[in-house]
């Protein structure tokens, strides 16, 4: 059982805080990975926030958030101290233990669940290591060690920032680069799933219902309905749950289009998901060429739809680019629609854009009677593994879709999943800003290292490099990371990468940059 962020304000400025110290946390970790030798300064500003994320976490009772930020505490005080070598291999460990402490904040009323000692022991590991090993990253040789560093103390007050020197980026082998960043297996970062995880609400729920699964419960799919009327602030009747947003796409258009004469009206590089959609509801699906920045031709949309158009399909955000079109813009084109057209906008990725309201059709569906607004748990909820979506709609829609398929369509496990996905709304909280920190920071290194990089807001980005894109996706597979291809989509000349946690991210950027100074 979780208490709703939205209902514990308490609860919710914690986790608000505690995201914005990992976020100053990791501007300063980005510091220290660039420079040639730690600046005590950033030392000392990790420290203190650190400190003050501990302190907040005992004051909510949060004993394993404490005990993991205390931890930390004390290697950055050891480092500050120059008791320890400052490695490499120790700056890694403590990213990843960085990482592991935002997944304790996300999971913040569940955190006791966590067994922390798997989280601790790296750290404990690398200190031995850092004390004996030999450096890889060092202090300056011309600042010697005091006689008297066990009485130094960190400050209490942050000096002015000082600029860090930045290392030279000297291309180094693979093995070399795998080695220096522990990567052992292929990090996927081609599937756009939550950097996260699961949340821990959900992995509960799933496991009680597993034990329950001998019963069957009638009225989750409307207990699901009334918490997302309430997120949404719109009447039940306007919302429909189904296994997955393509099911209801296809419900849909089964419902409003007339097989061998009417057609559908989208563009080309979309989900290929809708032809096979189309194909199997027995309409033709129009595909319009997209302009050079990726974004719906929402002009010749309106001019090539007719009485025969039975259905619009835009995606907002698109996939693959990324691309976010303005809501007030769509808006604008819906109301130039013929009057039976449905607009039908794909939103299973909205929560990502920012702000969200500016790009969510959520606010327009009692103006715009033909709206469909689709929506999916995959990707921000973290279930991308649990087949569930759902729909929001005019009621009259609605109550037709309801009434023309077969009673209890959806398994209760998954209902179940996606209310206990809902309840958590800190996990959802730190999905949302961890993606959308994420984000920025893998547009402006890609830039920084000479790529092309589309707009996105979404959880991932799109992007090609100065070398040609089959090269660099091969030479990320050496590297241990998984791009996504776009073949699918008829673009070979592209590739995406899914926002990943500040670690994935990190080691990303270096892998990139590795490749092109070679």
């Amino acid at each position: 059982m979780t208490i709703e962020t939205q209902d514990d304000p308490t609860l919710q400025l914690f986790v608000e805080q505690s995201l914005e110290k990992l976020d100053q946390i990791e501007t300063e970790l980005m510091k220290l990975e660039k420079a040639s030798s730690p600046p005590e300064i950033s030392i000392a500003q990790i420290y203190a926030l650190t400190l003050a994320l501990k302190e907040s976490a005992s004051l909510q009772s949060y004993t394993n958030i404490s005990l993991i930020a205390d931890n930390i505490g004390k290697v950055l005080d050891k480092v500050f101290k120059k008791e320890i070598t400052f490695t490499s291999d120790l700056l890694n460990v403590i990213i990843d233990t960085f990482d592991n402490l935002n997944e304790l904040i996300s999971n913040a009323t569940l955190s006791a669940d966590y067994d922390i000692r798997i989280m601790t022991i790296p750290l404990e590991d690398a200190i031995k290591k850092s004390s004996s090993g030999t450096m890889i990253v060092k202090h300056k040789a011309e600042e010697p060690v005091s006689s008297n560093n066990e009485d130094k103390e960190i400050p209490t007050e942050i000096p002015t920032e000082i600029p860090s020197e930045r290392k030279k980026t000297v291309g180094t082998s693979v093995e070399k680069f795998r080695k220096n960043y522990g990567i052992t297996k292929e990090i996927d970062l081609s599937s756009n799933t939550n950097p996260l995880g699961a949340s821990k609400a959900v992995s509960n729920s799933i496991v009680e219902m597993a034990r329950n699964c001998c019963s069957l419960k009638n009225d989750m799919s409307e207990t699901l309905k009334f918490a997302l009327a309430k997120r949404h602030d719109i009447p039940e009747e306007c919302i429909v749950i189904d296994n997955g947003a393509v099911d209801i796409l296809d419900l849909v258009l089964r419902l409003n289009a007339m097989p061998g004469s009417d057609h559908v009206l989208s563009y080309e590089l979309g989900l290929p998901e809708y032809n096979s959609v189309t194909a199997l509801c027995g309409v033709e699906l129009l595909k319009l060429p997209r302009s050079r920045n990726f974004s719906p031709p929402l002009d010749q949309m309106v001019t090539n739809a007719n009485e025969n158009t039975a259905a619009v399909i835009i995606t907002n955000p698109d996939i693959p680019s990324g691309y976010g079109m303005p809501a007030e813009e769509l808006a604008t084109m819906a109301t130039l629609l013929p009057k039976r057209t449905l607009l039908i906008v794909d939103e299973r990725c909205v929560e990502f854009a920012w702000p969200e309201d500016d790009y969510s059709m959520l606010q327009f569906l009692e103006k715009i009677p033909n709206l469909i607004i689709l929506r999916s748990f995959s990707w921000s909820f973290g279930i991308h593994g649990i087949r569930l979506g759902y729909a929001l709609m005019n009621p009259e829609h609605s109550q037709l879709l309801e009434e023309s398929r077969l009673p209890h369509p959806i398994s209760p496990l998954n209902l179940g999943a996606g209310l206990a996905a809902l309840n958590h709304s800190e996990f959802y909280y730190s999905t949302i800003a961890l993606i959308i920190r994420g984000r920025e920071r893998i547009q402006n290194g890609l830039r920084e290292l000479g790529c092309t990089v589309y707009p996105s807001q979404s959880n991932f980005v799109m992007f090609n490099a100065p070398i040609p894109t089959s090269e660099l996706y091969s030479q990320m597979l050496d590297h241990g990371f998984k791009l996504k291809k776009l073949n699918e989509f008829g673009i070979t000349d592209l590739l995406t990468v899914s926002i990943g946690n500040n670690s994935r991210n990190r080691i990303f950027l270096a892998a990139v940059q590795n490749i092109l100074s070679e």
